[in-house]
């Protein structure tokens, strides 16, 4: 009896095992797409504006021991509730965590990095259980004048998206240099590791076709039907 009520201790008290994580590497995969319903709400210079579109990640085959490339589209958009924005497209070379480690957009990298970064989620290099921690730093801006940006993630709890059991990650991201971007996030993602819906609020952003003038925003995403 005593050994039988041992041995029951031991189990719940156990470290966690595998099963109790979440691989969330396939969110990432090469050849993969996913696109979502997106709602940007702006201030700039005191002047509020809000726009919606679909935004699409388009991830390319992977050539052998080269980055991953891929491409970012955002279509439909409508600014204010009806005027038309041009679509825009940037083409992108992901690194391992999923985050942007450049473009050869005209715009720059470091321009297209700060556009797409607060709608991009940085992925685990393995997997996660409830309470883990995981950082990616993305290289930007020169030597003299570093732009680099930090996320800071969490693998907060396991909420209902739906019907669908999904893991609640929250973020925390910061940047070198003068007027950087900073903010934080919410991000679910279903057990195949993919982005399910996202909520995240960001100062001093900035849109790479719009100009060098930044903008509070607050971004809301959640898969297209």
């Amino acid at each position: 009896m005593l050994t039988a009520i041992i041995f029951a201790g031991a189990i719940l008290t156990s470290p966690r095992t595998q099963a109790d994580k979440w691989d969330l590497s396939a969110g990432q995969a090469p050849k993969s797409s996913v696109k979502y319903d997106v709602a940007v709400k702006v201030n700039q210079a005191g002047q509020e504006h809000t726009a919606v579109m679909k935004m699409a990640i388009d991830r390319k085959d992977a050539e052998k021991d080269k980055p991953l490339k891929g491409e970012y589209n955002w279509t439909d958009i409508q600014l204010d509730g009806g005027q038309a924005v041009p679509d825009q497209d940037w083409p992108v070379t992901f690194d391992v965590q999923g985050g942007i480690a450049g473009s050869d957009s005209s715009e720059g990298a470091d321009s297209v990095r700060k556009t797409l970064m607060p709608v991009t989620f940085i992925f685990p290099t393995q997997p996660v259980a409830l309470g883990d921690t995981w950082t990616s730093t993305i290289k930007g801006g020169t030597e003299k004048a570093d732009e680099s940006m930090t996320f800071d993630m969490k693998a907060d709890s396991v909420d209902k998206v739906g019907d669908v059991d999904a893991l609640k990650v929250t973020e925390k991201i910061s940047q070198k240099g003068d007027n950087p971007l900073t903010g934080t996030g919410t991000w679910w993602l279903d057990k195949s590791g993919k982005v399910l819906k996202f909520e995240v609020k960001v100062s001093n952003w900035v849109v790479a076709v719009s100009g060098p003038d930044p903008m509070d925003a607050d971004f809301s995403g959640s898969l297209a039907k």
